[in-house]
C-alpha cells in the first residue's frame, strides 16, 4: 500500500489476540493511518516505543501483564533530547466505566474509545488526536460540568480559581453535553477549531490535577 508523506501513524496494545487483527486490517484499510506495530503487553510496548515515534498509542486499559497506567505516566514525563516526543494517548475499554476512565485521565490519557462503537466514529476518534484534538462524548461533558460544579462548591473554591472551569470552558461543555461536535461550535461561535479544542484539553489537564490532588469521583 502506498503511504503518504506525513501520514499518522500509531501502535496498538491490545489485550484480545482474536480481534486485534482485525483492528489494525480496519485502521490500515483506511489509508489514513500507518500502523506501525500491534502489541499485547506493556513490556513488548514498552520496547517497540524505544524504536519508534508513533504519533498515537491506543492502549486497551487492561492488558495480559497488568494495567497500561504505569506506562502513562512514563509517556507523561517532559520530553528530553533522548526521550521521544510523548504520542497522543488514546485508551480503549470493552465498555463504558467512570472507575476505569477515571484511572486514564489520572494516567494523562488523551481521550478514549469504546469497543462497541462503530468503526467510522473509531477512524473520527483518531483523526481528532492526529490533530492534537480531546475527543469528549456528551455523558461525560455531562457528567465533568457536575463534577466542577459539585467540588467547587464542596471547596468554597472562587469560580475564577486556577482549578475551576472559565465562562469559556464551561460553555464548552454545555454544548458539548447537548450534543453538539467539535467543529458545529466553532462554527456558532465564529472561532477556529483549534480554539475549541484547546478549551477540551484545558478541561482535561484541570480534571488531571484534581484527581492527582484529591483523588475525586465523577459519579
Amino acid at each position: 500500500m502506498f503511504l503518504p508523506a506525513n501520514m499518522p501513524s500509531l501502535v496498538l496494545l491490545q489485550r484480545d489476540h482474536e480481534a486485534s487483527p482485525h483492528l489494525r486490517s480496519l485502521i490500515q484499510a483506511t489509508g489514513r493511518f500507518e500502523v506501525l506495530g500491534l502489541t499485547h503487553t506493556v513490556a513488548d510496548t514498552r520496547a517497540l516505543l524505544k524504536t519508534c515515534r508513533p504519533d498515537i498509542l491506543m492502549a486497551d486499559l487492561r492488558v495480559q501483564d497488568g494495567e497500561v497506567t504505569g506506562l502513562l505516566k512514563e509517556l507523561r514525563q517532559p520530553a528530553r533530547p533522548q526521550r521521544p516526543a510523548r504520542p497522543h494517548v488514546l485508551v480503549s475499554m470493552v465498555s463504558h466505566d467512570d472507575g476505569l476512565l477515571l484511572e486514564a485521565l489520572r494516567a494523562g490519557a488523551d481521550g478514549y474509545w469504546v469497543h462497541s462503537r462503530s468503526p467510522e466514529l473509531l477512524i473520527a476518534t483518531l483523526e481528532q488526536l492526529a490533530r492534537g484534538e480531546s475527543p469528549m462524548s456528551p455523558m461525560i461533558a455531562r457528567q465533568l460540568l457536575n463534577h466542577f460544579d459539585r467540588h467547587a462548591s464542596a471547596r468554597g473554591t472562587a469560580p475564577t480559581g486556577p482549578f475551576e472551569l472559565t465562562g469559556t470552558e464551561r460553555e464548552i461543555l454545555s454544548r458539548l453535553a447537548q450534543g453538539y461536535l467539535i467543529d458545529e461550535i466553532a462554527q456558532q461561535w465564529h472561532a477556529s477549531v483549534h480554539t475549541v479544542a484547546c478549551g477540551i484539553r484545558r478541561v482535561y489537564h484541570k480534571l488531571q490535577f484534581d484527581l492527582r490532588a484529591g483523588g475525586l469521583s465523577l459519579a
